[in-house]
């Protein structure tokens, strides 16, 4: 049945404030130090323990909710924040050793849906995933998958490491010079009859403020503007002078300036000397490089002084200005809001955000941008933790919708790689750990891992759905990819792959197919005999499982109704399991679902 678009805004905004009388009440004393819980023995109920997972992972499960309720929240964090990170480079060279094997972005999309439901470090690759939507690449710009897979490894390593230290490496990666086309940018020059002068590439010097640091305005710790009319943080001076900084950066192992000779396309990218002498492969030989070593005055008046014409002046010239960014005032509050808007809610108060920033601008250490710190924040925030608002929450993007689904039914993922055939053996083309289809979910879902169409992400920060939640002055980043077309292709995406691709299903056999498939039988199995108790005991595990107990009591009842009034399934269980499929399906496609709360 189709929707339409407004309807189904006004839905989700009623769910964005719901705080039904149902829902699971967080229980337990609250002590508060600082605008910051007590919650040393939290959580204290399924309830909480899951809803904290679906804001810190890509979905709770039955075995997770038990382990968190027995370690509690700051145990789990710290054991998150420990733990090493789960790669996808590595897999993908090891598929690509094969000299019959095809590689193509599919398989690194799939690599990435393997790791968001089955890899132990959850909230690393939730926080790789939501630092990679405020600090973008893509291979929407023909990016090889290898080198997009090398840059979500360094964001994934670096998820709680230091804000300049990560910085420096998005600064220096082939990937991220590739895509803002700065990769060889060179100091002015005049070239051509009749002359013409060639300017410094501009697009890095302008998103590294805009998007990946202190934004468009200054704004006080709690993201208000500092003046009213507010304060630009740069204009176009700034982003000419800014482009002068980040000149002479090429790759690092070719013999000369414009050579791809044996580049080093996954390494840091190094300044490069403009007069090299012959086998110099170090870099380290005096003489004018490609860099524009002049003074430059950037924004907030700060003058980078000339450095020498070499490569360490260069370097010393690019992490200069790095420094001045990291230390900029606006970056806690803008950098503090993205993330919880990714983790918590797209509307956080003025109070959250400050509280947050305050542990960005320092960890209590004396240390500035621990992102560690910054998450732990975020999560144990009172706002976070406590029962939702009005107007707090946000809409889940379509593969956290997926993933969700996945992980609250254990989902069994098809197998690695199917047997090779032929002669000589090839590798099929559509192996993928997950499923055949799954790495190509762009026009269904209106998004796919590190495939966003610009610089800007799918969605930005400060959206406003037309209607309703912009006349209420609500920000809905998410509802930015939202029409009738990726409504419905979504509901039928997340419905396939999490309920109708069911273990028990004939075609669908362990260890022969690649399609990932959903363990239902512990839905189904209160279903062997058909009463109102057994009918509600399903639907309390469903929403324990994929709605951390904050089913509407209005939602509870029609489920009921809806099974009360279908004939008993057949004592067999794929009876059974169809018709907690055909429950799945409400489930899914209903607003209390898509909006998280």
């Amino acid at each position: 049945m189709r929707m339409k678009l407004q309807s189904v805004a006004l839905a989700m905004l009623f769910g964005l404030g719901l705080t039904s009388s149902s829902a699971f009440a967080q229980t337990g004393d609250i002590l508060f130090k600082a605008g910051f819980q007590d919650l040393s023995d939290g959580p204290t109920s399924d309830s909480e323990a899951a809803r904290f997972l679906t804001q810190a992972s890509f979905g709770p499960s039955r075995s997770e909710i038990a382990r968190l309720r027995q370690m509690g929240y700051r145990a789990w964090i710290n054991e998150q924040l420990a733990a090493p990170a789960t790669l996808t480079r590595p897999w993908l060279t090891t598929l690509e050793a094969n000299p019959n094997f095809s590689l193509n972005s599919g398989h690194r999309v799939d690599r990435w849906t393997v790791q968001a439901v089955s890899a132990p470090d959850q909230l690393r690759q939730r926080m790789a995933y939501a630092l990679g939507q405020i600090i973008v690449v893509s291979d929407s710009g023909g990016i090889d998958t290898r080198q997009i897979a090398e840059f979500q490894d360094m964001l994934t390593t670096g998820a709680f490491s230091n804000y300049r230290t990560l910085l420096g490496q998005v600064t220096y990666s082939p990937v991220m010079a590739q895509w803002l086309t700065y990769v060889r940018s060179r100091a002015a020059y005049t070239t051509g009859t009749p002359p013409s002068t060639i300017l410094p590439d501009e697009n890095y010097a302008r998103e590294i403020m805009q998007l990946f640091s202190f934004g468009l305005i200054k704004r006080n710790l709690n993201f208000t503007a500092t003046s009213n009319p507010p304060t630009p943080t740069y204009d176009n001076t700034t982003i000419a002078n800014m482009a002068r900084v980040f000149t002479g950066l090429t790759y690092s192992g070719t013999p000369n300036f414009g050579s791809n000779t044996n580049a080093n396309f996954f390494g840091a990218m190094t300044c490069f000397p403009m007069n090299n002498p012959p086998n110099n492969t170090n870099y380290l030989a005096t003489g004018r490089t490609f860099h524009d070593n002049a003074d430059k005055v950037i924004f907030d008046n700060i003058t980078l002084a000339g450095v020498a014409n070499t490569e360490a002046g260069c370097l010393s010239d690019i992490n200069a200005a790095l420094d001045q960014i990291a230390q900029h005032a606006t970056v806690a509050p803008n950098i503090s809001r993205q993330l919880i808007q990714r983790f918590v809610t797209s509307n956080p108060s003025a109070a959250y955000i400050q509280r947050v920033a305050t542990v960005f601008s320092d960890n209590g250490s004396g240390v500035r941008g621990d992102l560690g710190a910054v998450i732990r924040a975020i999560l144990l925030d009172d706002e976070a933790r406590r029962l939702p608002r009005a107007n707090e929450g946000k809409l889940r993007e379509p593969l956290l919708r997926l993933t969700a689904a996945w992980r609250a039914l254990d989902v069994e993922l098809g197998i690695a790689e199917p047997a090779m055939t032929g002669t000589p053996p090839a590798i099929n083309s559509s192996v993928g750990s997950v499923g055949m289809r799954i790495g190509f979910t762009f026009s269904e879902f209106g998004q796919r891992p590190w495939s966003a169409p610009t610089v800007f992400n799918f969605y930005e920060p400060d959206y406003q759905n037309p209607g309703a939640l912009q006349q209420l002055g609500l920000f809905a980043p998410e509802f930015q990819i939202l029409n009738e077309n990726t409504i419905s292709r979504t509901n039928n995406q997340v419905f396939d792959l999490g309920a109708n691709r069911y273990s028990g299903r004939s075609d669908l056999v362990a260890g022969t197919t690649t399609s990932p498939r959903v363990n239902l039988d512990a839905l189904a199995s209160p279903l062997s005999i058909y009463s109102p108790a057994t009918q509600a005991a399903l639907v309390d595990e469903i929403n324990a499982r994929l709605m951390y107990g904050f089913m509407s009591n209005s939602m509870r009842q029609t489920l009921l109704t809806m099974l009360s009034t279908t004939p008993a399934p057949a004592n067999t269980d794929d009876a059974r399991r169809i018709a907690v499929r055909d429950v799945l399906r409400v489930v899914y496609a209903s607003p209390e679902f898509a909006i998280q709360k």
